[in-house]
């Protein structure tokens, strides 16, 4: 009897809850070894979908590209999904709605030391008093809320990761305050948190412990990190995952206060350049030549899903039509 293999495709929205069971789906899977040739196809309502019996080969080309669509929603994909003999993977995927809109139902300033106090303080730092920092912060999610749904990822997926690897220190806990504005900027000043990065200082620590963590693995050196971001002197970027990875770009040279390093921090859509080849259709939904928060959003968490020793990717915000 010949090898085979299974792929069960769960889907679910925006607030990390399961699909809509109303709605009807499109589902394309792909095998590697052509990229127009079909393996299962589905339309129909639902939200889980099993495709048994699929062939195995043992081989590369037994890895497989799934991509998802339905009305009213944004296209979703996964490559490489990386098949098991005999077994079931299961793929997890998001379908964030469109229109959507950034629903900050559990980060709000007063919900904050509750529920995330590293981050809390960490956004307090600098300000003379907690209501003036209440109200830059407030300013944020009013007047740029694509700016703190980035904020509230990145800062999120630093404290999901440990360094040193095993430890009990997060990597947000290096950072010791955020740029907010410079004294004489106009309003819109680059290094204010946007929607694809903020600007921060950590302690000079934590660029020998990402030294350490590269050294494990679990962070990949940057080559000419000056050419994408100005100023930088060393960019790593996490590998954990194969999309959304946190990357740390470090500006040496820049003007800081004793004992502390500028930080440039963003978030990666994909490790994989095949990948982001293959599924560039996704991004492409969302930006307009940045990262956009929703696109690192789903793809963070989808990526959380499929490995089970971390967390479930909750930055504390949800995504609604």
């Amino acid at each position: 009897m010949a090898d085979t293999t299974n792929l069960q495709v769960n889907l679910f929205d925006g607030t990390r809850q399961p699909f809509h069971a109303d709605v009807n789906v499109l589902i394309h899977v792909f095998n590697s070894a052509s990229p127009n040739e079909e393996v299962g196809t589905v339309f129909k309502k639902g939200q889980r979908f099993l495709f048994k019996d699929l062939p195995f080969n043992d081989s590369p080309v037994d890895d497989l590209r799934v991509t998802v669509s339905a009305k009213h929603y944004y296209d979703a994909g996964f490559f490489p999904v990386t098949m098991p003999k005999n077994d079931t993977r299961v793929l997890n995927l998001m379908l964030v709605p469109k229109p959507y809109k950034f629903v900050f139902n559990r980060s709000t300033w007063d919900q904050l030391p509750g529920a995330r106090p590293e981050l809390f303080t960490l956004l307090g730092a600098g300000a003379v008093n907690d209501a003036t920092a209440k109200a830059r912060y407030e300013h944020l999610m009013n007047q740029n809320p694509s700016a703190l749904a980035a904020l509230l990822n990145i800062t999120t997926a630093l404290a999901d990761i440990r360094l040193p690897r095993d430890s009990g220190t997060t990597a947000l806990g290096y950072f010791k305050d955020v740029i907010w504005e410079a004294p004489t900027a106009p309003p819109n000043h680059p290094e204010t948190p946007q929607q694809d990065r903020f600007y921060a200082h950590a302690t000079s620590e934590l660029l020998a412990k990402i030294r350490e963590g590269a050294k494990q693995g679990d962070f990949k050196k940057e080559p000419l990190a000056g050419a994408v971001h100005p100023g930088a002197t060393q960019s790593y970027k996490q590998v954990q995952f194969g999309e959304a990875n946190v990357q740390f770009t470090f500006l040496e040279k820049a003007t800081s206060p004793p004992g502390l390093i500028k930080m440039e921090m963003d978030i990666d859509y994909f490790k994989d350049p095949i990948a982001h080849a293959i599924l560039e259709f996704i991004p492409n939904h969302f930006t307009k030549g940045k990262t956009n928060p929703v696109m690192a959003y789903a793809l963070r968490w989808i990526a959380g899903k499929a490995d089970e020793d971390v967390p479930e990717f909750d930055p504390l915000y949800v995504l609604t039509s």
